[in-house]
């Protein structure tokens, strides 16, 4: 069973970063006021979904927003949060190198059905955009209330020193091609390094490595469970030749997700074009005696 992270009440302190350096993460608790990111939170809630997404690919079933992103480029309460200076300020003494953002997004695991995320290292998407070193970090500040209750953050405590780890693909729910690590691997990882379940409070900003292992359930509770993330780089850590190689990674995914939309498109036609030339029900669970 995942442990409670114990809570910190202090300043960004000496013992802080050798917490960060050690397990790849710290959580500091009141960086923001409640109300800040209470407001924040309810100012997403009352946003038409429409006007904010991208693609259909940022909704959920039963979840009209699940992911409202570049969020820094905006003038709204979101990005008053997350242009703070304290965020950077905080990150910069965490890694002992001036820090920058370059991604933001709201993750929205809403009531009854967010969807899970798999246990991955943010690594995985950002390596081979031309990154040369992986001295990046995320920020997670949490706009609502977090624990294992609404689906928390697991992280496993220390990963971030392997460097990158293999992953393997798989097509989520929207039918985006992502990446996990195996469940072999993760039987390893946490027999060696054990689970934390992030717990915090709405204004708790929790900061950890790029390479950190990470994940969380589905939530199936009444209760919505909204984090607004930051992804920070380091000033010397550019990407190199980032558009050449960007375009090299988002094509390979790009054909994982035609492929896999192809080969399903297939099977669903002839299951559909065998179900309408017979007279019998098929793919389906023979029907009981009671109902012939």
């Amino acid at each position: 069973m995942p442990n409670s992270l114990s809570p910190f009440n202090g300043a960004c302190d000496e013992a802080s970063v050798d917490e960060f350096n050690k397990n790849g993460f710290y959580l500091h608790r009141g960086l923001f006021s409640r109300q800040a990111a209470s407001n924040a939170a309810t100012w997403l809630k009352n946003q038409d979904p429409q006007s904010l997404l991208k693609s259909w690919t940022e909704q959920e079933p039963g979840v009209p927003l699940a992911v409202y992103t570049v969020v820094h480029k905006s003038n709204d309460p979101i990005a008053q949060l997350v242009t703070d200076p304290k965020i950077l300020e905080m990150a910069g003494i965490l890694v002992g190198k001036p820090t920058y953002i370059w991604a933001s997004k709201v993750n929205v695991k809403a009531p009854w059905c967010g969807t899970v995320e798999y246990y991955h290292q943010d690594l995985v998407y950002w390596k081979d955009r031309g990154y040369p070193r992986d001295d990046m970090l995320t920020c997670m500040v949490f706009l609502e209330k977090h624990n294992t209750h609404n689906a928390a953050l697991h992280v496993l405590p220390g990963t971030h020193r392997f460097g990158f780890i293999p992953h393997q693909p798989f097509i989520n729910i929207n039918g985006l091609s992502k990446r996990m690590i195996p469940p072999e691997k993760l039987d390893q990882l946490y027999k060696e390094h054990g689970l934390v379940a992030i717990d915090a409070e709405p204004g708790d900003v929790l900061f950890f490595h790029v390479s950190l292992v990470h994940g969380s359930s589905h939530n199936i509770s009444p209760d919505g469970r909204m984090t607004l993330f930051a992804q920070l780089n380091t000033f010397g850590n550019e990407p190199i030749e980032v558009s050449t190689k960007s375009k090299q990674f988002n094509m390979l995914r790009a054909k994982e997700e035609y492929e896999a939309a192809d080969r399903r498109y297939k099977y669903f036609k002839e299951k559909y074009d065998k179900q309408v030339a017979s007279d019998d029900p098929t793919f389906c669970a023979p029907i009981p005696g009671q109902e012939k």
